[in-house]
């Protein structure tokens, strides 16, 4: 755990140079979640699924090598009441990390966007994904960051999706 804990720490220090190209909102749910930020250079956002209750989208490049950034937004009842992941009690974390340790081997971390927003990192341990979880006055936000080419992510890689995580808010819009 701390030498995921340091990775990150590393990664982050070496992606801040990185140039960024659109800022604002990137992802809008049904005007009750938004998720700001800046996309890297050369990404988009594409939505590919949307229902009342849940938005399925993608951050990829026009680079067929680079990985893609997959994101799920999803109501789930048994979190009506949560406004964070700082708002969920122990059992029901536990009952979230056991999800996604019940088909891959994972390791887990905590990690907080500069705007504060509290995220869990579930890296599975032969680099064939990463992937980030939160919960938002409900609903389950889910970030997984693939590699293009089926094989494992690189470091670069890694530390280019976690500067855009840096910088992300997720912004619940109250009407």
């Amino acid at each position: 755990m701390k030498k995921i804990t340091a990775l990150l720490c590393a990664l982050l220090l070496l992606a801040v140079s990185c140039a960024y190209a659109e800022t604002g909102p990137v992802v809008e749910f049904r005007d009750r979640i938004q998720l700001e930020g800046s996309l890297p250079d050369g990404y988009s956002y594409s939505l590919r699924e949307q229902t009342e209750l849940t938005l399925k989208g993608v951050i990829e490049s026009g680079d067929s090598s680079a990985p893609a950034l997959e994101i799920f937004i999803g109501f789930n009842d048994s979190f009506a009441e949560v406004e964070s992941l700082d708002n969920l009690d122990r059992e029901s974390l536990e009952s979230v990390k056991r999800g996604f340790s019940e088909e891959d081997d994972v390791a887990f971390d905590l990690y907080t966007t500069a705007p504060g927003d509290k995220l869990l990192v579930v890296r599975e341990n032969n680099g064939r994904f990463l992937d980030l979880y939160t919960v938002c006055l409900g609903y389950e936000i889910e970030l997984t960051l693939y590699p293009a080419d089926g094989q494992s992510l690189t470091d670069a890689q890694i530390s280019r999706f976690l500067e855009l995580i840096r910088t992300m808010d997720i912004v619940p819009v109250r009407g």
